[in-house]
């Protein structure tokens, strides 16, 4: 599947994943948010957060992408370099 986002969707799908993979609906998320501020991020649920990400946008991260994405901004700089959008 093509997707033809440009980053403020990308922003909302991915903040849909995150509320989804961290059990919390209600959770505010901002582009400059990071695991320092989530209680419940933790290297475990990182894995998870990653998988969902890779699967949604039929995406790989490099190990150096994961390592240098600093908030989930970066994270979704990283998706839409890798689909190329506007």
């Amino acid at each position: 599947m093509i997707y033809k986002m440009n980053t403020d969707l990308i922003f909302l799908e991915v903040s849909k994943i995150l509320k989804d993979t961290f059990g919390d609906p209600d959770m505010i998320v901002l582009r400059t948010t990071n695991a320092a501020e989530v209680e419940k991020w933790d290297s475990m649920t990182n894995l998870f957060l990653i998988d969902s990400l890779e699967n949604k946008f039929e995406i790989k991260f490099s190990l150096d992408e994961i390592l240098n994405a600093k908030n989930v901004g970066d994270l979704c700089n990283v998706i839409a370099e890798t689909k190329r959008v506007l």
